[in-house]
């Protein structure tokens, strides 16, 4: 009997091991879409104002994936906004270390660290350390007006700030910070060249408006037009939107491009409200608008997204195996059909595309949900790497808000463009407008100087003399 029992406790032992290798393997591999999650939430939570709480998100996600140059700097930024600099500062930097040469966005990664960087010092009153972080953000800065123009407003910004010399206490008066003219003509200069590059800079202008005023200076520039003509980009424009989309996704740039639509009945089951159409019908038309506009040396392809998990696609015809003529009338006649099995399609979507790694091929995933399968272990996220190694670009065009309550749909469309170098865009149905989804930690850097008033403090004389209310 021994030769038995020894039998079985092997068989035991080689089970055990091999779920304990199992389990190990489970452990080892990052929850990426976990991680999306909670940086999109956290994003939401950052652009409300509710900064310790966004701070938590993006501990979390930064915990999952430290290696993400983004996670780093948004949980280093918002560190810094908490009043813990020497972390904050480590983040950034530790983003910074990550960069590689090779990456085509390493110049725009550098420069935007950088600039954050010296954000981490501002919002820690180290005004110096921050007016040359962002002044080298500026010099080094690619051929973008929108940065640059950013830069300058904050260089102003700093320029007035800077003052650590000219704190004062007055009897009457309380603690205050003197600033001398000279330092707002330079920041006066400062919020100008913002205007230059961006004169869509609202931030930079209120900046710029209020020492003109403070100077008695006539202002040189007008107001930005969505001030101007406050309702202006409220109404919907029918005509061009399919233009925008290509723009804002670079689809004319790529030699190949497989249509990858979702054809699920939620599709079918909500408005686009500003055309009073279903996102269904919505999507074949901006489809087939889309196809019209492609340069005529794309190679195309279809697939559709639809029934259940285990279903044959409904389309699944291969990039350069259709022409314009058959790709319009393929998504003509689309049929609304079942769910959205989003991995099950993605996890074969290579097929559609030549094995060449050298063609710049990009799936165009057009959906209003999140994914409902899960095969082998994947998620959609996971599966990105995958897509990114075989030279795969996924850009996402969706009709869902980004909202709270779509934050499973968002982590996965994000995570999926952000691993293959892809974007996001998303639909305003009330307006018909189309916005980019990136959480753009620039952008919530446009900061306003304080309210500047006449000082006397050196004597009724002295005329060129300001301040603003400050702690010693």
């Amino acid at each position: 009997m021994r030769p038995i029992y020894f039998s079985i406790s092997i068989l035991l032992f080689i089970h055990l091991l091999f779920l304990g290798r199992k389990a190990e393997t489970a452990r080892s591999i990052p929850n990426f879409k976990k991680a999306y999650s909670e940086h999109y939430q956290g994003s939401l939570l950052y652009s409300e104002g509710f900064i310790q709480k966004a701070n938590n998100k993006f501990k979390n996600a930064y915990s999952i994936l430290p290696d993400n140059f983004y996670f780093c700097l948004a949980y280093g930024l918002s560190e810094g906004r908490l009043g813990r600099e020497k972390n904050g500062l480590e983040l950034i930097n530790q983003a910074f270390k990550g960069l590689e040469k090779e990456d085509p966005d390493y110049l725009y990664k550098k420069v935007v660290a950088r600039f954050l960087k010296g954000m981490v010092y501002a919002y820690n009153e180290s005004y110096a350390n921050a007016y040359t972080s962002v002044r080298s953000a500026l010099y080094q800065a690619p051929d973008s007006a929108y940065l640059k123009s950013t830069f300058e407003n904050t260089l102003g910004y700093l320029t007035i700030l800077n003052q650590s010399k000219n704190r004062h206490k007055g009897t009457d008066l309380g603690a205050h910070i003197h600033v001398r003219k000279g330092d707002l003509e330079k920041a006066l200069s400062h919020f100008s060249n913002a205007l230059e590059w961006n004169e869509e800079n609202f931030h930079a202008y209120e900046n710029y408006k209020t020492l003109c005023d403070t100077l008695q200076l006539v202002p040189q520039y007008n107001p930005p037009g969505d001030v101007q003509n406050a309702n202006a980009n409220y109404e919907p424009t029918f005509l061009n939107m399919h233009q925008k989309i290509m723009r804002g996704l670079d689809l004319e740039t790529f030699e190949s491009v497989a249509f990858l639509v979702d054809v699920s009945g939620s599709m079918v089951m909500e408005k686009v409200l500003c055309m009073g159409q279903t996102r269904f019908e919505v999507m074949k038309i901006l489809s087939r608008k889309i196809v019209n506009d492609l340069p005529s040396t794309t190679d195309l392809g279809i697939g559709t997204i639809g029934g259940d998990c285990l279903d044959t696609p409904a389309k699944w015809k291969p990039t350069g195996s259709l022409d314009k003529r058959a790709l319009d009338q393929d998504l003509r006649f689309l049929i609304p059909d079942g769910t959205t099995p989003m991995l099950s399609m993605l996890l074969k979507v290579a097929e559609l595309f030549p094995d060449s790694v050298q063609q710049k091929k990009s799936v165009f995933l057009i959906s209003d949900g999140a994914n409902t399968c899960r095969e082998g272990g994947f998620d959609v996220c996971s599966f990105a790497l995958d897509l990114s190694r075989k030279g795969i670009v996924v850009n996402v065009l969706t009709f869902l808000n980004s909202t709270y309550n779509n934050t499973g749909a968002f982590s996965e469309y994000i995570c999926l463009a952000d691993n293959t170098g892809g974007k996001v865009i998303y639909m305003d149905n009330l307006r018909c407008h189309f916005e980019p989804f990136n959480f753009d930690l620039v952008s919530t850097c446009n900061l306003s100087i304080p309210k500047l008033e006449k000082s006397q403090c050196w004597g009724p004389a002295i005329k060129t003399l300001w301040m603003y209310q400050g702690a010693d």
